[in-house]
């Protein structure tokens, strides 16, 4: 029997344009309205897919440039860090009490930066100094990172390599490959953390490789 003649997948650009720039400038698809929470890194998504597909700098009027920019530094936190969705914003409440209710996330900052960067900003409003120490703080001992820090600065998430890869791309934004203390803030424990990803590497190899009982 002959094998079916199925036509060669294409992509049709115009029609992912059509759906990013719906994306972009009026409401998300309903399968993303329950995400909000999660809405700098959907806005991230979003203007990387038009910036791939070559129509990033034709669907923004340098007004609306401008006013994403704004929107993402609106979500910077003054210790460091951007929120991930402006939801969590308390306003002129917020105090060193109830902000762990409005905490930095390390996905929200690393998105946030790129955000910035796809955007064209030069990124010189971006809290550096605050950025890196908290940055430190969001590392445990074992060289892993969390997703934000909780009450009495717990470091919350659990112990994910993403979180980790986030970090070091931060890091590598903020620092680029300067060696030692930046604006005084000394460097995340890069040793650590590369053992760390090692020992996962070890313990997925010897999960998928083990013999079955």
């Amino acid at each position: 029997m002959d094998a079916p003649d199925y036509d060669e997948p294409q992509l049709n650009i115009p029609k992912h344009i059509l759906y990013w720039r719906r994306c972009l400038k009026t409401y998300l698809p309903h399968l993303y309205t329950g995400y909000d929470s999660s809405r700098m890194t959907l806005a991230f998504f979003i203007l990387s897919a038009l910036d791939l597909l070559g129509e990033l700098d034709a669907s923004l009027s340098p007004a609306a440039r401008k006013g994403h920019i704004e929107w993402v530094y609106s979500c910077q936190l003054p210790e460091g860090g951007f929120r991930a969705f402006p939801g969590a914003d308390l306003g002129p409440s917020r105090n060193n009490e109830n902000r762990v209710w409005d905490p930095a996330s390390v996905p929200a900052t690393f998105f946030a930066l790129l955000c910035l960067a796809l955007l064209g900003d030069d990124l010189q409003r971006v809290k550096r100094r605050e950025i890196l120490e908290w940055l430190r703080r969001m590392q445990r001992e074992d060289g892993s990172f969390g997703d934000f820090l909780g009450e009495y600065g717990r470091i919350e998430g659990g112990k994910d390599t993403r979180f980790g890869y986030m970090s070091t791309g931060i890091r590598w934004i903020l620092r680029g490959n300067t060696q030692g203390p930046v604006d005084g803030i000394a460097d995340i424990n890069v040793d650590s953390f590369v053992e760390c990803v090692r020992k996962a590497e070890v313990d997925v190899r010897s999960h998928f490789c083990s013999p079955m009982s």
